[in-house]
């Protein structure tokens, strides 16, 4: 029995199929290449502006709570019992240290990271502002010779001031990490729909190919129970 040989236009036709797959994987690849780097990029923009945004005042926030810290050991009364040079030293130390406490304060205040009519940004203000009108008192009154009443004062008004100070600052701290993990978690999901969008785009031409053989198998079982039926009928 002859074997069908194939025309000329067929084999033109598959020679031009054959063209068009290649090009559409070259388009493919191109493509996948293209969103990979835009990935890339928008994960790394992304990243990098969270991390600029909230690590340094993360570190503003560590800073400010060891600042006030010194500053309310600087209005240690031992500290001025000592009259004359060294107590002058003490009370110029203790004004150094609650004016710079002060000044990372306002800073952190200015910085865009707490909403202005938030009640946590309310609290940290007002609560640092008590402890600062609270130790310059407290130092005002050591510089006056009054030390009892300094170290009352401290007692009932500026350590209680101080405590209040050290958990608005807590709970500023808290709000930006809050804030930070769910900027974090959303782009997270963002990146997850760009990962299977890209990773559709990448493996179209196994789907392509699945599927092929899924419609020869089709093709061939259907023949085979056509043609199988046929022979049936055929048989005397």
């Amino acid at each position: 029995m002859a074997r069908p040989v194939s025309s000329p236009n067929d084999q033109a036709a598959t020679l031009r199929n054959l063209k068009v797959l290649v090009v559409l994987l070259v388009v493919s690849n191109i493509l996948v290449g293209v969103l990979g780097v835009y990935l890339l990029r928008l994960v790394d923009q992304r990243y990098t502006d969270l991390v600029s945004h909230t690590v340094p005042v993360l570190n503003d926030l560590q800073t400010l709570t060891a600042k006030s810290v010194s500053a309310m050991r600087a209005t240690y009364p031992g500290f001025f019992e000592t009259p004359g040079v060294k107590r002058d030293a003490a009370l110029q130390h203790g004004r150094t240290e609650l004016g710079e406490e002060s000044a990372l304060r306002n800073k952190l205040l200015a910085a865009e990271w707490l909403p202005a009519t938030s009640a946590k940004r309310k609290e940290f203000q007002q609560a640092g502002t008590a402890f600062t009108e609270s130790g310059n008192i407290v130092l005002g009154l050591f510089s006056a010779g009054q030390a009892a009443e300094a170290t009352r004062v401290r007692e009932e008004t500026l350590r209680p001031a101080f405590e209040r100070y050290q958990t608005a600052v807590t709970k500023a701290a808290d709000v930006l990490q809050d804030e930070s993990a769910s900027v974090s978690n959303n782009f997270t999901a963002k990146t997850s729909s760009f990962s299977t969008i890209v990773m559709g785009v990448a493996s179209w031409p196994v789907i392509v190919l699945f599927g092929l053989l899924v419609l020869t198998a089709v093709f061939v079982i259907a023949m085979m129970i056509a043609f199988r039926g046929k022979d049936l009928a055929d048989m005397p």
